[in-house]
């Protein structure tokens, strides 16, 4: 289907850089070291200066970043957890795992991000933990949360989809306690594959996560700990090399197709995610609420062969995973709202305009007459 516009192609970037990611392949299968070898550790080095973190430890996958995180804080039964409803399932599922209960706050209805004026109101004695979900690329304000909840409850950022996103300056990933990453392919820095990483400053996180990552071993016949099987593969920590240095390029580009999606959308048709002053987003994905008509527009769309995705159609407060953990619903209305009118568009950093500006007037097609 290449007449097809695609939500994110991945094809062009691979394109891109193809010599250089086949290069640093060729390089790891001619070293015959294939498990934690230099690129991971390289890369764990490379990653943790480009955010401004102190350590950073390659895991699997992003979900075992923020599982691993969580498991740093020595959650007992009953603890609580802070997060929004309105995340992928891995930020909710990374709390189950770790034993904690998931506390849910309501979103922000312009940034759809946690709205830290509700976050005092859900903290009570039990409260171990927060986890703000750095959305869209958009960015939680980590100061002002911290001002918040103050220095007894541990904050742990989900920054899967926000590398290289700014709250005053500072880079997301630097500024709580510890940090989860991840790099499945459609993010902005992504494997080809799975993939994740923890930041924090505290050498005794560092520490802990390194050595659970490999079963607790310290040696090949020795384990110290309980721990388990999530690795960083060498492999794609070499790719992740590569595409790190054209990282800043590739975010650049995304705010460039970003400004332009908001000064050609037209404001009675689609209202654009909102980036408080303060914050600089990358873009991971460009999401809009709809005025109107959110399902018969995703439906007109794909008949132009025009390709959209709902982030996120149910807040997970709804989802059957939790009902039949808690067997109740939390009523949070702006993530429900939300829910019912936000339509992801077309985006990628090397998206043409002309699929920018295709899009865009097939919004307007849809929406003349209608409102």
């Amino acid at each position: 289907m290449e007449d097809m516009i695609w939500r994110c192609d991945l094809v062009p970037q691979y394109q891109a850089y193809q010599q250089e990611i086949h290069e640093a392949i060729e390089r790891v299968l001619s070293s015959g070291r294939y498990i934690l070898a230099e690129n991971v550790q390289a890369f764990e080095k490379e990653f943790s200066e480009y955010i401004g973190s102190g350590y950073g430890v390659g895991l699997n996958s992003g979900t075992d970043a923020l599982l691993f995180a969580l498991w740093c804080f020595d959650l007992k039964p009953g603890d609580e957890v802070i997060l929004p409803p309105f995340t992928a399932i891995p930020t909710y599922s990374a709390v189950r795992h770790s034993g904690a209960i998931p506390v849910f706050v309501d979103i922000d209805p312009e940034t759809y991000l946690m709205d830290l004026q509700q976050v005092k109101k859900a903290i009570t004695s039990r409260t171990k933990a927060i986890v703000p979900v750095h959305l869209f690329g958009n960015a939680v304000d980590i100061e002002e949360l911290r001002d918040i909840v103050g220095p007894g409850i541990y904050i742990l950022e989900d920054c899967a989809q926000s590398h290289g996103a700014l709250v005053r300056g500072k880079k997301t990933g630097r500024l709580g306690d510890i940090s989860a990453f991840s790099f499945y392919p459609t993010k902005n820095l992504g494997a080809y594959g799975d993939g994740g990483i923890i930041l924090t400053d505290n050498k005794e996180f560092a520490n802990a996560i390194r050595l659970r990552r490999m079963y607790g071993m310290i040696n090949k016949d020795e384990f110290i700990v309980d721990g388990i099987n999530s690795r960083l593969d060498e492999l794609q920590a070499a790719i992740l090399r590569v595409k790190l240095k054209h990282l800043d390029d590739m975010n650049t580009r995304r705010a460039e197709l970003a400004a332009l999606y908001a000064d050609l959308l037209n404001p009675k048709y689609v209202q654009p995610q909102k980036v408080r002053d303060g914050i600089s987003s990358v873009y991971h994905v460009y999401s809009v609420l709809c005025r109107s008509n959110r399902d018969e527009l995703v439906r007109y769309l794909e008949g132009k062969r025009i390709q959209t995705n709902i982030y996120y159609p149910m807040p997970l407060s709804k989802q059957k995973g939790y009902l039949s953990s808690f067997s109740t619903s939390t009523d949070l209305p702006v993530a429900q709202q939300v829910s019912e009118r936000i339509i992801a568009l077309p985006f990628y950093p090397e998206m043409s305009e002309d699929i920018l500006r295709m899009t865009v007037s097939a919004i307007d097609e849809f929406y003349a007459g209608r409102v």
